[in-house]
């Protein structure tokens, strides 16, 4: 076998699925992707949601990254209880009422998940058709990194209507966005666009520094035909924020962090208009 090379064929789509009951009064569900961890997917992902609320959307957030469930802590739920009725599964309530589901208010704070993939795949089921989202707007999946088990299972699960696609500016970082691209298309979904996160930082004297190189999501963007939807620049109140369980696009709404959310929740609801 010497000097041969292993070809994998990955699997291929099998068409846009029904959605289960429970999802069908959720008029656009998006979800948020990344090929790696660390680009600040968590914060994109509760930005968004927490934009559109702020808009007077309704608006519910899944948190399917079972492994790294830090959408409770994002949105200061750590330690609230959720219920389970005869009609499902209860969300908790997170700011402006959004809708939250996440692993993480169902176990300890700090417990590990230590489980294979069919494990992932029943959790992520329970998750799509047990809860009671009820009348939603948007729905906004956070996803875990990569191209495995948890996004497959939400793809075959979820009917969506586009994917945000989150990087840093980083040649790493955009090599594994570029595979997500490809797994959206490949599984019949439509990339809503990519979001360059960490792109800049902003001196005191306004001078912008582009501390892990320049313009790499913009240019994966034209190369793969996708909308780019913006520039968020590094910004240390964010992570302060994100640590207190509040969004900034909520706590500090004129900054630039801010504005930059704005545009780009502006770019997703003009492609969305008119989808149901």
């Amino acid at each position: 076998m010497s000097g041969m090379k292993a070809h994998f064929s990955p699997p291929r789509a099998a068409g846009i699925p029904q959605p289960p009951e429970n999802v069908k009064k959720i008029r656009r569900r998006i979800a948020v992707m990344s090929g790696k961890g660390g680009v600040g997917k968590t914060t994109v992902s509760v930005n968004i949601a927490a934009e559109l609320a702020r808009r007077g959307h309704s608006v519910g957030i899944l948190d399917t990254d079972l492994t790294g469930p830090n959408v409770p802590k994002a949105l200061g739920l750590i330690n609230v209880p959720i219920y389970a009725t005869d009609d499902g599964i209860i969300p908790a309530e997170g700011p402006l009422k959004m809708k939250v589901m996440s692993l993480g208010l169902m176990i300890r704070e700090g417990d590990p998940v230590i489980w294979r993939g069919p494990l992932k795949a029943k959790a992520i089921q329970e998750f799509v058709e047990n809860v009671s989202w009820g009348d939603l707007d948007y729905l906004v999946v956070d996803l875990p990194p990569g191209t495995g088990d948890e996004p497959l299972s939400v793809m075959q699960l979820i009917p969506l209507h586009g994917v945000v696609l989150v990087t840093t500016p980083q040649e790493v970082a955009l090599m594994d966005v570029r595979r997500a691209i490809h797994m959206v298309r490949k599984m019949d979904y439509r990339p809503l666009g990519i979001v360059e996160n960490m792109s800049y930082f902003v001196c005191p004297g306004g001078e912008k520094v582009r501390i892990f190189g320049e313009g790499g999501g913009r240019r994966l963007a034209e190369e793969e035909g996708v909308p780019f939807l913006g520039e968020i620049p590094i910004d240390p109140k964010v992570a302060e924020l994100t640590d207190k369980g509040t969004p900034i696009v909520l706590a500090d709404p004129e900054s630039e962090v801010s504005r930059a959310f704005r545009e780009i929740v502006d770019k997703i609801e003009e492609q969305l208009t008119g989808d149901q």
